[in-house]
């Protein structure tokens, strides 16, 4: 007779992860250099926009608008998230940790769905203060320049940057997931994220294509001001909405493929 023991549900997988999530230093430090990086860039970028307003000088656009100054921070921080997304699956397979992980718990659906929740959580818990937190900051460099908290799209926009902070890691895992390699992953996101979206958004040719990519679609959700497509229907941009629609389309896609893989891997 085989002793088979009982799989553990779906609760005590979520704290293990959320336990190996805080004692895997790379993890944690993806985390601080969101943090750090949302808060710093945006003092500095704040400080620096002020100082070319006060100049006259020609590189601050006619349309500076503050409130998109108080999130750019956030185009430059997602990559510790892409990262932190990665490692959170990508490490179970560069590590052979897998294998004694599925051992443990051999429901790879609760597994995955435990490692995807604790990641989402661990992202979630720290967008928040940095996105707020960063936005005061740069407000605080722009100084006489820059506004409050008052506007009326900006809890729209907090909530959508979050969002897409928190959307952009579970994409990633799903991808490290996929390919079963965190330097994989990342040698098909930073690119994609840093680079090919940027190249195509420049091409009036592939522009309406490079809009529904992961990142320039996310970026949609927290537009504001001047960067709010003024028509629903104006082909040059995707509304918040719809910005976001497309952003789950391509998580629901890259988690699904990590969770075929999955499924696939043999003991």
């Amino acid at each position: 007779m085989t002793l088979r023991l009982p799989s553990p549900g779906l609760m005590p997988v979520l704290r293990s992860e959320l336990t190996k999530i805080g004692t895997l230093r790379s993890c944690t430090a993806s985390l601080a250099a969101l943090f750090v990086t949302c808060t710093a860039l945006g003092a500095v970028s704040g400080w620096s926009v002020r100082r070319a307003v006060d100049r006259g000088s020609s590189v601050v656009r006619p349309d500076f608008d503050p409130e998109a100054a108080g999130l750019a921070a956030v185009a430059y921080g997602q990559f510790a998230l892409i990262v932190f997304g990665v490692l959170i699956i990508g490490h179970e397979y560069s590590s052979g940790m897998i294998r004694l992980s599925l051992t443990a718990v051999p429901r790879r659906g609760v597994f995955y769905t435990a490692k995807l929740l604790a990641g989402a959580g661990a992202a979630l818990a720290v967008a928040l203060p940095s996105v707020f937190l960063g936005y005061l900051a740069t407000q605080a460099g722009l100084g006489a320049h820059g506004t409050t908290l008052s506007a009326p799209e900006l809890p729209r926009a907090m909530a959508g940057a979050v969002t897409y902070l928190v959307l952009t890691t579970v994409l990633c895992a799903g991808i490290a997931g996929a390919v079963r390699s965190p330097v994989a992953a990342l040698a098909v996101l930073t690119p994609l994220y840093f680079l090919v979206s940027q190249l195509l958004m420049t091409v009036e040719a592939t522009a309406w294509f490079a809009r529904y990519l992961p990142d320039q679609a996310g970026f949609r959700m927290f537009a504001v001001g001047a960067d709010l497509p003024v028509d629903p229907g104006e082909a040059a941009s995707l509304s918040p909405v719809l910005g976001l629609a497309v952003l789950v389309a391509w998580t629901c896609a890259a988690v699904a493929a990590g969770m075929l893989r999955l499924r696939r891997l043999e003991l």
